[in-house]
């Protein structure tokens, strides 16, 4: 692989990505000591949150992770980088219409969709002209082109459903949920993060990489189950949606066993932070998984809740949080130091980061997710708010370290 920093933008286009990423991720903590955490999960107080986490978080750390990661997994510069200067403007403006359609007026929810569909579309469309140039084509691309797609259609689906809420379409906006999620949250974010996992977990786990076509084998069977799951809300028969779930399940078992396998092979074992939040990431994956499973069977909305808390705040949370202690001090490295490294000693990649503040972190999250989780299952209000207190020590940690290390300086 080749590692050039003439691949990814520079450390200023991306900078307002991580800062309102790890922004948003704080105003998400702290937004749940406004909401009733008994509410159901189509309460528009949830679904709220929800869209303040995705977008805020989740989407904006997808964005800056995938400007610089997509391109150098591929070997190309991007179709067009300028777009990374003003595409954080439109999803902004999106979240904030969006929060205003959950909380105020409906209405808004259009205005909001539109925002976010310009956004993911400007994006999706730069970054398929970007992969098409790619020198290296194998299943991850696939999979990053897929994931893509899956991201138009999931926000188209939302579109429709803002729509229906809004009576402009004679629909049920409600039999639309499960598509629009399923499309988002597993064909877009897990299908996303499974590929670059496969990129990342070798690079920075010391771990050998699995072949191209073991993860062709999860990389088809996960989008048929999302391809089938998408249109099951036309059809009054519930066969396609338990074909869906049975197909991700075995996609999900695939992955589980490449992981394991790539993880067993490490020759050299760092318990550095990024290590730490691997694990509780991954494990967060496993336990979330286990819960979803339950609740296909079961449909106890606890479990459900139980299950979407830990795949959120457990695993796409740490997986966010510690890739990004990856990814900011590389562009810093390439930005201040890699000019010097023939005139001068220069710092290591792990020499950037803060230690102290980002392990202080890891304690607070890893144990506000466990303490959370724990108030979630018991329905537990004092151990979820101290959970969901701990977390947000741990989110105020993490801006002030991930902004340490941006205004690194010689």
């Amino acid at each position: 692989m080749n590692i050039s920093p003439d691949l990814s933008p520079s450390i200023k286009i991306m900078k307002p990505y991580f800062l309102f990423s790890a922004f948003f991720y704080l105003l998400s903590l702290l937004w749940l000591f406004f909401i009733n955490p008994h509410a159901a999960l189509d309460n528009f107080q949830i679904v709220g949150w929800v869209h303040l986490y995705m977008i805020g978080f989740v989407m904006f750390a997808i964005f800056s992770a995938m400007a610089q990661l997509g391109a150098i997994v591929v070997e190309t510069k991007h179709y067009n980088v300028n777009i990374f200067n003003y595409l954080w403007m439109f999803l902004i403006f999106g979240l904030i219409f969006i929060l205003l359609g959950f909380y105020a007026d409906v209405v808004f929810l259009l205005f909001g969709g539109v925002f976010v569909l310009i956004a993911m579309s400007i994006y999706a469309v730069e970054f398929l002209l970007t992969l098409k140039s790619a020198k290296r084509k194998t299943s991850i691309t696939k999979a990053m082109k897929m994931s893509n797609l899956f991201l138009l259609l999931g926000i188209i689906s939302g579109i429709v459903m803002a729509f229906g809420f809004n009576g402009v379409l004679d629909i049920n906006p409600h039999v639309l949920l499960l598509a629009h999620t399923f499309g988002l949250v597993v064909g877009f974010v897990i299908l996303l993060i499974m590929g670059i996992s496969i990129i990342l977990i070798p690079m920075f786990g010391s771990a050998k990489r699995i072949s191209d076509n073991e993860f062709s084998g999860t990389f088809f069977t996960l989008s048929f189950g999302v391809i089938i799951m998408m249109p099951s809300p036309l059809f009054a028969t519930p066969y396609l949606k338990n074909i869906a779930y049975a197909v991700t399940i075995i996609a999900t078992l695939l992955y589980l066993y490449q992981l394991f396998k790539m993880t067993a092979s490490r020759a050299k074992i760092t318990y550095d932070i990024w290590t730490k939040s691997m694990y509780v990431g991954f494990s967060s994956f496993i336990i979330a998984f286990i819960l979803l499973i339950s609740f296909v069977l079961s449909e106890n909305e606890l479990i459900l809740k139980l299950g979407m808390w830990i795949l959120f705040v457990g695993f796409f949370g740490f997986i966010i949080i510690g890739n990004f202690y990856k990814i900011i001090p590389f562009l810093v490295w390439f930005q201040i130091y890699a000019p010097l490294i023939e005139e001068r000693a220069v710092p290591m990649l792990h020499e950037i980061v803060p230690e102290k503040l980002a392990n202080m972190q890891w304690i607070f999250s890893t144990c506000g997710l466990l303490l959370s989780s724990a108030g979630i299952a018991s329905q537990n209000l004092y151990f979820y708010y101290s959970g969901v207190t701990l977390l947000t020590a741990g989110a105020l940690i993490f801006i002030i370290t991930i902004n340490k290390i941006l205004k690194t300086k010689l």
